[in-house]
């Protein structure tokens, strides 16, 4: 497929390009998942991120979040962790659990430390999983750190953009109706 390049954009209109339409079935949990998705796609209300997610959660009965996040977002997951905990039960895992060391992975540590911990993203989806977590939020996950911890996570996982944070200053805010 070539999505990208196409100008026509058929598939707006009822066209099927693709092969995989015949025998495709949104049932069970993916249905109600699309569902859920598409009514907040359509709804006129405007939205954060945060809402939209504890809200697709709520629907789905989800009950467990995690939160994996960076520890230079320290402030931010914990903001992120007052608001969700008054409707699900709550987990956080930041990126230097367990405390690899960079040198014991053959990673250069940086000049003048005498220990450098590297981030450890498949610890952090592993101990969520431990948590057995419906859900889990990446917070500040550089690249390829969040491709593992998506790789090893049980449950799905979304990204919460950092730059969305700053207008959630108040861990009060009601984001369920």
């Amino acid at each position: 497929m070539q999505c990208a390049l196409c100008r026509i954009k058929e598939c707006t209109s009822g066209k099927n390009c693709s092969v995989i339409k015949s025998g495709l079935e949104y049932i069970g949990d993916d249905l109600k998942s699309i569902q859920i998705s598409a009514w907040l796609e359509s709804d006129h209300v405007k939205r954060t991120k945060l809402e939209e997610i504890a809200i697709y959660a709520k629907r789905l009965g989800y009950k467990k979040i995690g939160i994996a996040f960076c520890i230079e977002y320290e402030r931010e997951a914990r903001l992120v962790y007052d608001i969700l905990s008054r409707y699900f039960e709550m987990f956080s895992v930041c990126c230097k659990v367990c405390s690899f060391e960079k040198a014991s992975l053959g990673i250069k540590k940086s000049e003048g430390l005498e220990f450098e911990a590297i981030c450890n993203p498949i610890g952090q989806a592993l101990l969520l999983n431990d948590d057995l977590t419906d859900l889990n939020i990446m917070l500040g996950l550089k690249t390829g750190y969040d491709i593992l911890f998506v790789k090893h996570s049980d449950a799905p996982s979304i990204t919460l953009p950092i730059e969305e944070l700053p207008q959630l200053v108040d861990p009060e805010i009601d984001i369920i109706e």
